[in-house]
C-alpha cells in the first residue's frame, strides 16, 4: 500500500538545490508526480491537505510502484530561488538530474504531469526518450493559449506596477485564480459577484499568508515561463495519455487537439466534461482515474 507519507530529500543541480518527495517503497519501480506552478512535492498527506490529495486513492492499493514529486525550483516549498528564471528545458534538467541521482540506472515507469507538471513531462521525454516510458499529460499543452499568455501578462504587470508589493501578490493570484475557473462555476457557485470577488481576495491573501513575500517568486519566476515555451511534440516517441477539459481557459481543448495530431505515439486522448476549467486537472480525477490508471498499468501487463 502506498501511504500518503513522504521521505524528503535534496539533490543539488546545476540550477540550485531541489527538494523531492518519494511515496512507496523506494525499489519499486518510480513514477514521477508533478502539477501547477503553485504545487509543491508534498501531494499526499495523513491529514488529507495535500496538493494533489485526489490522485491519492488511485494508487493508495498498490505496492508496486513508489511516486516521486519535486517543489519547482522558484516555486512555493523548499528548492532554491534561482536569481534569474530557469526555461522549462532547464526546470526539466534539474528533475532529471534528482532522479538520475536516486534512480541511476532505472527509466522512469511513467510520468504525471497536470498543467506546469504535463508541460515539463513532454520536455522531458523529448530530452531523455530513454528515460522515461509512458507519459500522463493532463489540463496541458506543447505551446502555451494566446488567452492563457495575456492572462499572466497581466499577473505580471500587477506585480511590477503595484507601489504596495504584497497587494500586488494578492491580486496577481486573484487574477490566476479566476482564469482557472470557469465561468459556469462562478455563476453556480456564487449569488452575487461581490461574494466571487472577495472570495478571489481570500485565496490572494491566503498564498501571501502562508507563504509570505516568497510568492512572489511564482509570477517573477515560473509564471513568465508559461509564455515562453515551445516544445516540438513530433520526435517524441514516448506513449502519451492526454487529457482535456472542456472549460479549461489554460489548455483549451483544441490546443490539447492539435498536440494529440503532432505526437508520433499518443494512444489515448480523454477529454472530461467539467465545470471546473483548468482545475478540472484536480477537481476531475474520477472522470479521468479510470483511463490514466489503465495507461499506467493494465497497458504495461498487456505489452509483457
Amino acid at each position: 500500500m502506498v501511504l500518503p507519507i513522504a521521505r524528503s530529500f535534496h539533490t543539488q543541480t546545476p540550477y540550485g538545490r531541489l527538494k523531492g518527495y518519494r511515496y512507496g517503497f523506494p525499489d519499486a519501480p518510480a513514477i514521477v508526480v508533478q502539477g501547477g506552478i503553485s504545487a509543491t512535492g508534498k501531494l499526499w498527506t495523513p491529514s488529507g491537505d495535500g496538493w494533489w490529495q485526489s490522485l491519492h486513492r488511485l494508487f493508495a492499493d498498490t505496492d508496486d510502484y513508489q511516486f516521486i514529486s519535486f517543489d519547482y525550483l522558484g516555486g512555493l516549498g523548499d528548492s532554491d530561488c534561482p536569481d534569474t528564471p530557469l526555461s522549462v528545458k532547464e526546470h526539466s534538467n534539474a528533475i532529471h538530474h534528482a532522479v538520475q541521482s536516486i534512480l541511476p540506472d532505472d527509466p522512469l515507469h511513467g510520468w504525471i504531469g497536470g498543467s506546469f507538471g504535463g508541460v515539463l513531462g513532454l520536455q522531458y521525454a523529448l530530452d531523455n526518450p530513454e528515460s522515461l516510458e509512458r507519459l500522463s499529460v493532463i489540463g496541458a499543452a506543447h505551446k502555451p493559449s494566446v488567452h492563457s499568455s495575456l492572462l499572466r501578462y497581466f499577473q505580471q504587470a500587477l506585480i511590477q506596477r503595484c507601489n504596495d508589493s504584497q497587494l500586488g501578490i494578492v491580486l496577481a493570484r486573484a487574477l490566476a485564480m479566476l482564469s482557472y475557473r470557469s465561468a459556469e462555476e462562478f455563476e453556480s457557485r456564487f449569488s452575487s459577484s461581490d461574494d466571487a470577488f472577495e472570495y478571489l481576495l481570500y485565496k490572494g491573501e491566503r498564498l501571501l499568508k502562508e507563504n509570505g513575500n516568497s510568492s512572489r517568486s511564482l509570477f517573477t519566476h515560473l509564471t513568465p515561463v508559461l509564455n515562453e515555451y515551445s516544445i516540438n511534440p513530433e520526435p517524441i516517441e514516448t506513449p502519451v495519455h492526454l487529457v482535456d477539459f472542456t472549460s479549461d481557459a489554460i489548455a483549451p481543448p483544441s490546443l490539447v487537439t492539435e498536440l494529440e495530431t503532432l505526437l508520433p505515439n499518443c494512444t489515448s486522448h480523454v477529454s472530461v466534461q467539467s465545470e471546473y476549467g483548468h482545475d478540472g486537472f484536480i477537481k476531475n480525477v474520477p472522470q479521468y482515474g479510470t483511463s490514466l490508471t489503465h495507461f499506467l498499468f493494465e497497458t504495461h501487463l498487456e505489452t509483457t
